[in-house]
């Protein structure tokens, strides 16, 4: 993996720091576009886009205790984040790999998207400062907050197991996978580029702040069609994003993100959905030779 690329992986995970500054991420940030920018990675096209998301995250911050304004640069930086993600912007010159997802046919082109894996990075930065806000609130609030959802203590390990299970299940029961053990080449690469700047962008984006959002208006009580709507609506969205992979890659992105958005409001913590997601998808990886996507 290139040093720029590299740095962005550390960039994201030092949004998760227990620390309040956000010169941990931005530092890191900095110092990935500037390898990029010399070896090649980025032109300077791409200093625009990153630089307004980086001050939108910024705005986001400071605007904590202003819930329309919140919003409102949230919303925003969904948008400017989709736009990356889909690499509508110019100035990423994203470097290639091969990897098969099957046994049985060739490998595939795949890329390191750094414009997509910006993107995640400073969503991510925005959803952690807010759940360390909320953290350092009160026990009071956070109890408050663990007994919206209205959920047992076994319904977390339950959700987990059948979110791993599930989709893999059906997958075989359905033809689209058939049971394997596989390392093939470059998988380290793929498993790590899908964890950082795959998992992370698609559940900031889904569970973050689709969901996140949601849950603002509906609430996150899981014994009323309310608090399921939030969870519901983010995995549909979660599963339309899919199509390219056909109907059935559709339906089993949209089970799974059923599963990663409960992960998300039993917990209220990102890091367990971009966890599961990896966990999901590095299961399917290793241990199915796939015949969709």
């Amino acid at each position: 993996m290139p040093l720029s690329h590299l740095l962005l992986c550390l960039s994201i995970a030092t949004t998760l720091l227990p620390v309040t500054a956000p010169w941990p991420w931005l530092a890191t940030l900095i110092m990935a576009v500037t390898a990029g920018l010399v070896n090649g990675q980025l032109t300077v096209a791409a200093l625009a886009p990153i630089g307004a998301m980086t001050a939108l995250a910024w705005m986001t911050m400071d605007a904590a205790g202003r819930p329309r304004r919140e919003i409102a640069f949230l919303l925003l930086m969904l948008v400017l984040g989709l736009a990356l993600s889909l690499h509508l912007l110019p100035g990423f010159v994203n470097p290639s790999y091969l990897v098969s997802a099957s046994d049985d046919r060739p490998g595939t082109l795949k890329y390191l998207n750094f414009d997509k894996g910006a993107a995640g990075m400073l969503m991510l930065a925005v959803l952690a400062a807010r759940q360390r806000r909320i953290r350092l609130g009160s026990a009071i609030a956070m109890s408050r907050l663990a007994a919206q959802s209205g959920t047992p203590g076994w319904a977390l390990p339950a959700v987990v197991a059948a979110t791993l299970a599930g989709p893999w299940l059906i997958a075989v029961a359905a033809g689209v996978g058939q049971p394997t053990l596989r390392w093939p080449d470059n998988a380290g690469l793929f498993l790590s580029a899908n964890l950082f700047l795959t998992c992370v962008a698609e559940e900031a984006a889904f569970r973050g702040v689709v969901q996140g959002l949601l849950a603002r208006r509906f609430g996150t009580d899981l014994r009323g069609a309310r608090g399921w709507l939030p969870v519901v609506v983010a995995a549909l969205l979660f599963g339309a994003a899919h199509a390219a992979g056909g109907a059935a890659y559709v339906g089993l992105a949209t089970l799974a993100g059923l599963g990663y958005g409960l992960v998300y409001a039993l917990t209220r913590r990102i890091e367990a959905a971009i966890l599961l997601h990896f966990a999901l998808n590095a299961l399917v990886f290793t241990t199915l030779n796939l015949r969709v996507g």
